[in-house]
């Protein structure tokens, strides 16, 4: 019982508890890949799942929800740690958020790969039910006008919005899947580049694009408040989040009446969050240089160093792909467009989990060898992965990309052997704590 309420009942094994998670599905779930460096073990044949082709993207939605939820959690876990609250709403939020996240990975991933149960769906929806309440009770609670909790600052006014427009954007999801297979198919947005989309498909786009926009923003704020941010890169930085955040959002919900004019205005909103992103980099890593801490902490280093690096390898190729549209949308490119829509969206989402690694394995306090040895692991695996898928998703049509994928599999091996040592060791060393 002591362990349960030592990992249920305390920020630090919260947090650990959602990453091994989160680690667990990611491990699992890669043995199921048809193409992946794990398809040799053919897991689906072995354990007699027929996994057909009809039902192929539907798995991919709920397998995205799994591991989106767990993240989530996982930044309101950090809200709840380093601002002030009132006690009643870390009591009635964090046990929402956790059976959230639980019962919707595990009720999706059931109904998507075991039997399609649809006792599996209905948990997967009580999961994600549990979820949004969880962030409406932290949406009140996050109220920047509140006394008791220090009073206004734009930072809470950032966190306020940013918690506001996540449920927004999360009910919009919900209510364009509670028609699916009522008169409207599940589909993937890269299959639908160039196309006219109705009215469900639109909010699908525009659901898919904010929810991952402002899980960033969530982590950009974190930072902000775990490094205590001040003077005036705090004064420059929190109205450009602010007023970036609330155009984006704005932006990409329009997407469904005013698709055309919509992402115009949404990259108006990334000019303000992007300048953001980078003055609280550059205070983190001055604040280190003064520190002579620069090379020494690989951890909080590699934290800073992806807020600037995610402009090369995210930003930067969308600019360009924006700029040469049309040369992308002739049907000879059509392959490569859809690679890098893919690609795109899931560099950046990779590139989240590397950040929230990163902090959480500070706030769990990981020090000596373990932070060097893991902290250099995930910086350079990670570095390594997200160069080589550019030239995997910019190559010419008809031409072999194959040449990337033994980089991107070092890459990526390099960073889940460091995740897996960073759980086993911290898990380890929690066990002999107890046990002392």
């Amino acid at each position: 019982m002591r362990r349960i309420r030592q990992l249920f009942h305390t920020t630090e094994g919260l947090l650990f508890t959602v990453t091994a998670w989160e680690a667990l599905i990611v491990a699992f779930m890669g043995t199921f890949s048809a193409t992946g460096p794990l398809a040799w073990l053919d897991v689906p044949a072995r354990l007699g799942i027929a996994l057909d082709e009809a039902g192929k993207i539907g798995r991919v939605i709920m397998l995205y929800h799994a591991l989106a939820l767990p993240f989530v959690a996982a930044l309101v876990y950090f809200m709840l740690d380093a601002l002030p609250f009132e006690e009643k709403y870390s009591r009635l939020v964090r046990p929402a958020i956790t059976a959230g996240y639980m019962l919707t990975s595990v009720g999706g991933l059931s109904f998507a790969y075991f039997g399609g149960s649809w006792i599996a769906h209905g948990l997967f929806v009580v999961g994600l039910s549990l979820a949004f309440y969880a962030g409406v009770v932290l949406c009140i609670g996050l109220w920047p006008w509140r006394r008791e909790t220090g009073g206004f600052s734009m930072e809470r006014l950032a966190f306020s919005l940013m918690a506001l427009y996540t449920l927004i954007s999360a009910a919009i999801g919900g209510a364009a899947g509670a028609y699916f297979g009522n008169g409207f198919t599940a589909f993937l947005a890269e299959d639908a580049l160039g196309m006219e989309h109705n009215l469900g498909q639109r909010a699908i786009i525009a659901h898919l694009h904010i929810m991952l926009t402002l899980i960033d923003v969530a982590l950009l704020l974190i930072i902000a408040r775990r490094f205590e941010l001040r003077g005036r890169a705090y004064r420059a930085a929190m109205p450009l989040i602010i007023i970036g955040t609330t155009i984006t959002s704005f932006a990409t919900w329009s997407v469904m009446p005013f698709e055309e004019i919509a992402h115009k205005i949404i990259n108006v909103g990334a000019a303000f969050l992007l300048p953001g992103a980078i003055i609280v980099a550059l205070y983190g890593l001055a604040r280190l240089a003064r520190e002579r801490a620069l090379l020494k902490d690989p951890v909080r280093l590699g934290i800073f160093f992806e807020l600037i690096f995610v402009n090369l390898v995210v930003t930067a190729p969308g600019v360009y792909v924006a700029f040469n549209l049309e040369s992308y949308r002739q049907p000879a490119f059509q392959e490569v467009e859809r690679t890098i829509a893919v690609g795109h969206w899931h560099v950046l989402a990779t590139l989240s989990a590397v950040i929230a690694l990163l902090l959480v394995m500070d706030r769990l306090g990981a020090r000596g060898l373990l932070r060097q040895l893991v902290g250099w692991g995930v910086l350079i695996g990670s570095t390594l992965a997200f160069v080589f898928v550019q030239f995997y998703m910019f190559h010419r049509p008809g031409g072999d990309a194959a040449w990337t994928v033994p980089f991107l599999d070092v890459g990526i091996g390099v960073f889940l052997i460091a995740l897996f040592v960073f759980l086993l060791q911290t898990g380890r060393s929690n066990i002999h704590r107890r046990a002392r």
